[in-house]
């Protein structure tokens, strides 16, 4: 195979249909006539030539540590005919990949940290193996040009952690959406306009208060919750809602593809952004369905945190809730907010325009040039 010279290669152990921050950043290096590559777990549209959309296939149900060696011993094979002048690695373990090309050809690595990697909720009980994915990143991160985060706090901890480096805010926005084709999903269920829809989007993981939204179904009878998304603990979720007896108020949807996914939320009432601070990183956490609720029109139920209660204190998008609050407070808060969703819509309006992916593509244009 012939070598091919692109602008930016985006490496990243995800699949970009599915990953909206990753999908954004493609095509805004797209739309501003970058020649990209992307080596990835598929092949998607947002690149133009088809040649440039690499897949690396990995096996499925593998523990994380050798899902990562399967696709960095992959991703090697691209290194002799793909010539990147950036390379933006997606996650922390894309980053050995990156900096081979880097090495081998002068390029500039970009390291999107979307995460504080160093303080996982998924490892909060595992220290030897968060103590080994620390070393890794610092280790790597020392052949990285730019380090991109998703919040001003992360900011904050990264540049105490790199000191030298330069760090950049991108936060989780959404493209702007001028007119959204709302899913019925009280038609697709068989409910009426008495019910209230409460939906929970993104992975299916311990910490994001899913167990906490289920259980909150018992105190008031016309709550439905909409869950879309997968994840490791999806069965589990399931079991739950049928050992309360709520299998019939909690609806599953699974992954939905990025480009549809705001056409089922803005069929809802309201958006639950509902983290528990396990970890250091979920506590400075400001995640991407905060303003994808947003930009589909509906207001926010979100936890008392340092990110999300700053987003708050400007913008009455909704209401928080305490870290520690029960589900039947839980229960109340939500009725409560579906039953005055007028009274946010000015500020969800405002807030649409303001809180958009577009407002940042300067910062990271910034980045590749």
């Amino acid at each position: 195979m012939k070598k091919v010279e692109v602008d930016v290669l985006v490496i990243a152990l995800n699949k970009i249909e599915y990953d909206a921050r990753l999908s954004n950043f493609i095509d805004t290096f797209d739309k501003n006539g970058l020649r990209i590559a992307t080596v990835t777990l598929d092949n998607y549209e947002f690149v133009k030539s088809k040649e440039n959309r690499f897949r690396v296939e990995v096996r499925e149900n593998i523990k994380t540590i050798a899902k990562v060696v399967d696709f960095l011993t992959a991703g090697k094979n691209f290194l002799e005919f793909v010539v990147p002048k950036y390379v933006l690695c997606s996650d922390v373990y894309s980053l050995p990949l990156g900096v081979k090309f880097k090495k081998k050809y002068n390029a500039k690595l970009i390291y999107d940290s979307r995460e504080i990697y160093s303080a996982l909720a998924s490892l909060n009980e595992k220290p030897f193996k968060q103590f080994v994915l620390k070393y890794f990143e610092r280790i790597n991160v020392k052949n990285v040009d730019a380090i991109i985060v998703t919040g001003d706090l992360d900011k904050e901890y990264l540049s105490k952690l790199f000191p030298k480096k330069r760090i950049e805010v991108v936060y989780n926005y959404p493209k702007k959406i001028d007119t959204l084709k709302p899913v019925d999903l009280r038609k697709k269920f068989g409910l009426s306009e008495k019910n209230i829809l409460a939906i929970y989007q993104g992975v299916l993981l311990k910490g994001r208060g899913i167990e906490l939204c289920v259980s909150s179904l018992k105190y008031a009878e016309e709550l439905h919750l909409i869950i879309a998304g997968s994840g490791s603990m999806e069965k589990e979720y399931q079991d739950l809602a049928k050992n309360l007896a709520l299998d019939e108020r909690v609806h599953f949807l699974g992954q939905i593809p990025y480009e549809k996914l705001l056409q089922y939320t803005s069929g809802c009432d309201v958006g639950l952004c509902l983290i528990e601070p396990i970890s250091f990183s979920y506590k400075l956490a400001l995640p991407n369905k905060l303003f994808e609720y947003v930009q589909a029109g509906i207001p926010v139920l979100a936890t008392n945190l340092p990110a999300i209660s700053r987003v708050f204190k400007s913008f009455r998008i909704g209401e928080l809730v305490e870290p520690n609050v029960t589900p039947k407070d839980l229960s109340e808060a939500i009725v409560s907010v579906a039953s005055n969703k007028e009274q946010y819509r000015m500020e969800l309006e405002k807030c649409s325009e303001l809180f958009v992916w577009e407002q940042q593509e300067k910062i990271i244009m910034d980045l590749v040039k």
